[in-house]
């Protein structure tokens, strides 16, 4: 059997992440070519280094198949070189259809809108936040979610974090949250509307007791 190895994140890794974000996610349906899907996908992902304390990929047989970032407060970001020029983004989405470019400012601004007004309703002393997880979809059953999480949580403790959150919506597996004993504290139906279909899905706020 494969064992199971995680290290920290490296440029290199950034390409075979935003292959994983595009398969799990189902972003490619947005898209009539390539390019505004990877701009796009490199725009969240950005995002997420530029927020991020922690981050660690999980392999098997050499090959990625997952990835997780977190945030505790006290530590400062440390993948913010790891960023790609967000000219490149922008360049592609401009030369993108209309109806891309509406499709990607309808998702962003919508569900932004939802997971800021679901947090600040909240009244708990956050001061952690599990950023990203992605699992390959051959790995997902093999532990390398259940793995990077508690390479996450070991870091919490270090940085004596009590209460963290997670944002999550029904394309993610959120039953993972629930077993590794995450609290679901909203959930908020949202309906898109893209290039005139609409597309409805329900997403959460879940949070988590860090035990010192």
């Amino acid at each position: 059997m494969s064992k199971l190895q995680l290290r920290d994140i490296e440029s290199a890794d950034l390409p075979r992440i935003k292959e994983l974000m595009g398969e799990s996610w189902d972003w490619a349906e947005l898209f009539e070519t390539q390019e505004p899907l990877d701009a796009t996908l490199g725009m969240y992902l950005n995002q997420v280094l530029y927020d991020s304390s922690f981050g660690k990929i999980a392999l098997l047989d050499g090959n990625i198949v997952g990835a997780i970032f977190g945030f505790a407060e006290g530590d400062i970001p440390r993948y913010r070189m790891l960023m790609e020029d967000p000219t490149y983004h922008t360049m592609a989405l401009l030369n993108a259809t209309e109806a891309e470019r509406n499709s990607v400012l309808e998702y962003m601004s919508k569900t932004l809108k939802v997971y800021e007004q679901m947090l600040e309703d909240e009244d708990k002393p956050y001061s952690g936040t599990l950023d990203f997880l992605v699992v390959a979809e051959e790995a997902k059953g093999l532990g390398v979610g259940k793995t990077l999480w508690h390479e996450l949580a070991a870091y919490f403790k270090e940085w004596q974090t009590e209460w963290i959150y997670v944002y999550t919506d029904t394309t993610c597996n959120v039953g993972f949250y629930e077993h590794m004993g995450f609290v679901k504290k909203s959930a908020h139906e949202v309906t898109y509307f893209f290039d005139g279909e609409s597309e409805t899905q329900t997403l959460f706020l879940y949070d988590y007791k860090i035990s010192c």
